[in-house]
């Protein structure tokens, strides 16, 4: 099996539907196209960009796959209620979700403000508390099931705000629901750190940063992202749940400043 073309060959999502959220832009794209190319019949979120959305159902039925874009708003509970009804009635009962959004705010506390908090840690955490939930029952039935929550390495600093707090409390969630929802349903995170991106490329200095941190000296892909994703919820991983997959070339590591201090006489 060969890295990315032997693993989707198989077509191990043959015949299930996969809900993506955020799928219209950046990784969630790249998931999209992933799942489907493992046989998927996927549902395409999206909040405001319809038109991405509907070019991502485009590209994957022009490959032969079957896709429908699905609109909401993930951090309004009726919202995601309503998308995973919606999801069900036209294509099928969801037995791979991927919690994929996750809206990002650092502003500091001291000025951060309730709103923003809400907004954040609703569509970041509370979210995927809802979605999962509202699959549960049918992956259940169905005797199984795949949830892949997209964390970030900001969930293990302390620099990040809101958005570090609500990415630190997805991870307990993961383990909690991986717990609770065993044995038909895994429940795993993929947590990238600084994904490569054009947006990315325009801070130079905080690029120069991040690879100079960063012991392989790159910085994670969408492709790469969407590829763990779609191996977390194939036949390789059955027996993994409640997981944190880092994708960061070794910069989270713990290490020891060298201080090279002369040894004493």
């Amino acid at each position: 099996m060969t890295a990315g073309t032997g693993m989707t060959e198989e077509k191990f999502l043959e015949g299930r539907i996969a809900l993506v959220t955020g799928a219209s832009s950046g990784s969630g794209v790249d998931i999209a196209h992933e799942l489907a190319r493992g046989g998927a019949r996927v549902a395409v979120h999206y909040r405001s960009s319809r038109a991405g959305a509907d070019e991502v159902v485009a590209a994957i039925r022009a490959t032969g796959g079957e896709a429908r874009a699905f609109q909401a708003d993930v951090a309004v509970a009726d919202d995601i209620r309503r998308l995973v009804d919606e999801v069900e009635a036209g294509l099928g009962p969801v037995s791979v979700l991927v919690n994929n959004v996750g809206p990002f705010a650092d502003t500091a506390f001291r000025t951060l403000t309730e709103r923003d908090w809400d907004y954040v840690m609703s569509a970041n955490l509370k979210s995927v508390f809802l979605a999962s939930q509202r699959v549960l029952a049918g992956m259940e039935q169905l005797g199984w099931g795949r949830i892949v929550n997209l964390g970030a390495t900001s969930g293990l600093v302390r620099s990040h705000s809101v958005y570090g707090l609500a990415k630190a409390a997805l991870l307990h969630m993961t383990e909690s629901m991986a717990i609770e929802f065993a044995p038909h349903v895994t429940v795993n995170a993929v947590v990238p750190s600084q994904i490569a991106s054009g947006r990315t490329d325009r801070m130079p200095a905080y690029k120069a940063a991040a690879l100079a941190a960063t012991p392989l000296r790159r910085l994670v892909t969408q492709p790469e992202i969407a590829r763990m994703v779609a191996l977390v919820c194939s036949p390789a991983f059955d027996f993994v749940t409640g997981r944190a997959i880092i994708l960061d070339g070794g910069r989270s590591i713990p290490v020891f400043p060298k201080l090279n201090l002369a040894a004493p006489s």
